[in-house]
């Protein structure tokens, strides 16, 4: 007894200057705490074989208490998954291969919003291109776009087929290079994000040959200068509104990513609401701010509307004891519009592959008011809320921790969002100039328009 009593003595005494200093749970400096921890990046210039596992480690974990979709990819054995790729990160012979690796590995996850970024000093080696969009039209490579002045592209014209890419067969050359790496929620998505950005993609330093077919028929071979590809993604405006014949209005939405596309549209709307129809084009728009897009929608309506459902794991560590560590919140949000503009004539939206995330999201709130009809292409179909986490090198991973669906619940994340009327491109009329989907929607504007609209 008496050591017993020497022992607990000596445990109080120990612990005394703790318990005199004990003080009343601080909630902000403890979430500010963690905050910091969070945010804490990796400082390494080259890797380490504890680097290499550190990295791996973190992308695994990541994804297996945050990734809202593994619903989706039901097959998919993530705890073994990561095994299986430890011995290949761990042999990655530079920063290149090792970030290719992880690439890889998400890959798996088969969502959009679930990536992995090389350190910026990669990005010159790996995605510098050439400034054109192309698409996959009639089982061929096409340019769609061509976005630069600079004379030294100009045989890059809308219509061109591509046929091969520095002499690899276009096909051959996606299976090689682009798709191992590449992360998507839906084929078409898949398909759109590797002619849409990656396909030219490659050193900034080497020319890109290519062998093509051109707007006439003439078969040639050219080489040209790649771009880094942040140069690229300003190279289309946010808007751009003009008249077509018939009163009709046409509206295109490049992007919801910057907050000054609100202003720029309540800037042309005096001009939009003297019009007798409109055609909203979003079809190359990637995303951004969902709120960008709601404030647009306000003005199309005077009645509140639904931006869709949202359904958010929480994981609550504890409650791992009883075998439930997560619990689901289903939540619905609505938009009150406030700005006292309103535009009640007809109005039809063009989609396709490259409307995405944010760009979804108008959709899904565009639909529930029932304001028009969809012209064009099934959507990529992926959106959410990814969340950030720095990795070793320098590099970042995401991975989506929200998913959405429609105000009624219908699912569009790993599906896409499919138009009233499907309108497909043609080379034909990518070469003339013509697109088949705002034509499409004219003549369905003509018709629903009011008949002293259409003198």
């Amino acid at each position: 007894m008496r050591y017993t009593h020497f022992f607990l003595t000596a445990i109080v005494t120990f612990f005394t200057p703790v318990i005199s200093r004990a003080q009343v749970f601080d909630s902000a400096s403890y979430v500010a705490h963690y905050q910091q921890r969070l945010a804490q990046a990796y400082n390494t210039s080259t890797l380490t074989a504890q680097d290499k596992l550190a990295g791996l480690s973190r992308a695994w974990a990541e994804a297996r208490y945050n990734f809202a979709n593994f619903d989706l990819v039901p097959l998919l054995n993530w705890d073994s998954l990561y095994y299986t790729y430890i011995p290949q990160a761990m042999a990655a012979k530079d920063l290149a291969a090792y970030y290719g690796i992880l690439q890889n590995f998400y890959q798996h996850l088969r969502d959009g919003h679930s990536s992995i970024m090389p350190p910026q000093q990669l990005w010159d080696s790996l995605y510098a291109t050439l400034p054109v969009k192309a698409k996959w039209v009639e089982g061929k490579a096409v340019i769609t776009q061509l976005l630069s002045h600079d004379p030294a592209y100009q045989q890059l014209q809308p219509g061109t087929v591509i046929e091969t890419i520095d002499g690899m067969p276009v096909q051959e050359r996606i299976r090689a290079d682009i798709a191992p790496y590449l992360n998507f929620s839906t084929p078409q998505d898949s398909t759109a994000r590797i002619y849409s950005w990656f396909l030219f993609g490659g050193p900034i330093d080497r020319a890109v040959t290519l062998g093509m077919e051109s707007v006439t028929g003439k078969q040639m071979t050219a080489s040209f200068r790649r771009l880094g590809m942040p140069a690229l993604f300003g190279s289309m405006p946010l808007l751009r509104f003009h008249v077509l014949p018939g009163n009709i209005g046409y509206l295109q939405l490049n992007s919801f990513e910057d907050g000054r596309i609100v202003a720029m549209f309540d800037s042309i709307f005096p001009a939009l609401s003297h019009t007798s129809a409109l055609i909203i084009d979003i079809r190359n728009n990637g995303g951004g701010n969902g709120n960008n897009g709601f404030e647009i929608l306000g003005c199309l309506t005077s009645q509140p509307f639904m931006q869709g459902r949202s359904a958010i794991r929480h994981y609550i560590p504890p409650f791992r004891s009883w075998n439930k560590p997560d619990e689901l919140a289903i939540t619905n949000y609505d938009w009150k519009p406030y700005k006292g503009k309103l535009y009640n004539k007809p109005v039809a939206v063009l989609i396709g592959p490259d409307t995405y995330s944010a760009a979804e999201d108008f959709l899904v709130a565009f639909k529930s008011m029932q304001r028009g009809k969809l012209f064009g292409e099934t959507t990529g179909g992926s959106t959410g809320q990814p969340i950030y986490f720095s990795l070793p090198g320098g590099g970042m991973g995401r991975v989506c921790a929200k998913r959405d669906m429609m105000a009624d619940g219908t699912e569009f994340v790993g599906r896409g969002i499919a138009p009233d009327f499907t309108v497909q491109y043609t080379v034909a009329g990518i070469r003339l100039k013509a697109d088949e989907a705002v034509q499409a929607a004219v003549n369905y504007l003509l018709q629903v328009m009011p008949g002293e609209s259409r003198k």
